[in-house]
């Protein structure tokens, strides 16, 4: 994947937006809904206008630029390295957030489940252009599943069904303090965990410049142990940002950065991701989009402040805004995941959703992990050396030959990228196959991976111990 290839606007454009951040963290500052986080802010330099807008000089963002890590990684569940956050490399991620699963047995739209989850994240597991995954669904809760324990319930079901890096979704502090009890269970204690991390939690602020308690308390829970937090702005352009890409930009700046800063003021050198989920309002429907090339600008240009800051970033890509798994979500998948891979945003989740983020396919996710590998090697170099250049072999074969019968081409024909599903075939063949679209083709092969695919299961010791942090939630929910 190498360096970053596409920057859309100059040092200077950025300067300008990283100082109007910072204006707007001064004047009119960032709203801090616990008592803690504004002590903390307070006991450092900012400032209390009425009774919860703190005001942070930009002393305490440089500050924290300073002590935040530029490079770190997040390992796999084993304990294998398995990413290198801020070093040039994009990474794709199955979900998130999902209300809905299009379910690929029926075709019909149905409320997300626990089920839903595991077999969504054992297909991301087989995948291989898949890095990680985020919660790929919201559990509705339930008198058997209460509120209090679903997330809890969703990563259980995620860690026994993937050996891949995990991004949670969580409700408040709470339940975050129980998943890494269970993560903890499953390295092998703390320490274990804080040297070789396999989740990073996804959490955000509510915008325009707000903390909620539960963002707080989260992003407090990560930093205190050291662990790596991903905290990530989402303003939607028109709507909670102003209607031009740089205004929002710098509201989504300002909140990524205000977050950065309480972070490192409580536990300096937390690893910290920042970035920003794109949305725009489509003024004519009253409905909020990824935005098409907007949405991409948007998010491109964040991952350059990032870059300026020296931050990994986040961005929200392989998905889209269409209701089905169809010509149009396959053609958001490929839009939004090259451009976010020239960018060079570290962290892209969504693949695999479409409806703006509401609904997720199975189906499009096998289509996205094509057009990932794709992507991904549309930009990456390739070898130039003498073998590669092959001047024997061209004056060898000479004008008007063809070089399928050389030792070279037998040699290296392998190297050249080949489809898993994308239909190459000639028309005779793929007719006799049964003349299949793009999508049952992608149908098949999640089917064939849920009946042969195998995730390494974890020790019984360690499951019966995350089973039972779950139920002494269930019995103890907070207060």
């Amino acid at each position: 994947m190498g360096a970053r290839r596409l920057e859309l606007l100059p040092p200077e454009d950025l300067e300008r937006l990283h100082e109007a951040a910072l204006a707007v963290l001064a004047d009119p500052g960032v709203r801090i809904t616990t008592e803690a986080a504004r002590e903390l802010l307070l006991s450092h330099g900012a400032s209390l206008e009425g009774e919860d807008v703190v005001r942070i000089p930009p002393e305490l963002v440089e500050r924290a630029l300073e002590q935040a890590p530029k490079r770190f990684r997040i390992y796999d569940r084993a304990g294998e390295p398995a990413m290198e956050l801020g070093a040039g490399n994009v990474y794709v991620g199955a979900g998130v957030t999902n209300l809905n699963y299009l379910d690929p047995r029926t075709g019909e739209v149905v409320p997300y489940t626990i089920e839903a989850t595991a077999e969504s994240t054992r297909l991301a597991d087989a995948l291989p252009e898949i890095d990680f995954v985020a919660t790929p669904g919201v559990t509705r809760p339930s008198d058997e599943l209460p509120l209090h324990i679903v997330n809890q319930a969703e990563f259980l079901a995620m860690v026994t069904n993937t050996t891949k890096p995990l991004m949670p979704l969580i409700a408040g502090g709470p339940e975050l303090e129980d998943l890494y009890a269970m993560a903890e269970l499953v390295s092998g204690g703390p320490e274990a965990l804080r040297e070789r991390p396999f989740l990073v939690p996804y959490l955000n602020s509510v915008s325009p410049l707000l903390f909620n308690p539960e963002t707080l308390d989260k992003l407090f829970v990560a930093a205190d142990r050291g662990l790596p937090v991903c905290c990530q702005a989402a303003p939607q352009v028109g709507a909670t940002g102003p209607v031009t890409i740089a205004g929002t930009l710098v509201v989504a700046a300002a909140e990524t950065l205000a977050g950065l800063v309480l972070a490192e003021l409580r536990r300096p050198g937390t690893p910290f991701v920042s970035g920003t989920v794109p949305f725009i309002m489509d003024m004519r429907f009253g409905t909020v989009t990824a935005g098409g090339p907007d949405g991409l600008r948007f998010m491109v240009a964040m991952a350059q402040l990032c870059r300026r800051w020296g931050l990994p970033s986040v961005g929200m890509s392989f998905g889209g805004d269409s209701k089905e798994a169809d010509e149009q979500a396959a053609l958001e998948v490929a839009f939004y995941g090259f451009g976010t891979v020239l960018g060079g945003v570290d962290l892209v989740f969504d693949a695999g959703c479409v409806e703006g983020g509401l609904l997720f396919s199975p189906e499009l996710l096998v289509i996205a992990d094509e057009l990932a590998g794709m992507t991904r090697r549309a930009v990456e170099p390739f070898e130039v050396s003498d073998e590669t250049i092959a001047l024997d072999v061209i004056r060898s074969v000479g004008p008007g030959n063809v070089f399928l019968g050389e030792g070279h081409t037998l040699k290296h024909f392998r190297e050249l990228w080949s489809p898993r599903v994308l239909s190459w075939e000639g028309r005779q063949p793929w007719e006799e196959a049964g003349a299949k679209t793009l999508r049952q083709r992608a149908r098949e092969r999640v089917f064939h991976i849920w009946e042969t695919h195998e995730v390494p299961p974890l020790p019984d010791d360690v499951l019966a111990g995350m089973r039972e942090i779950i139920e002494r939630r269930r019995a103890n929910p907070p207060s």
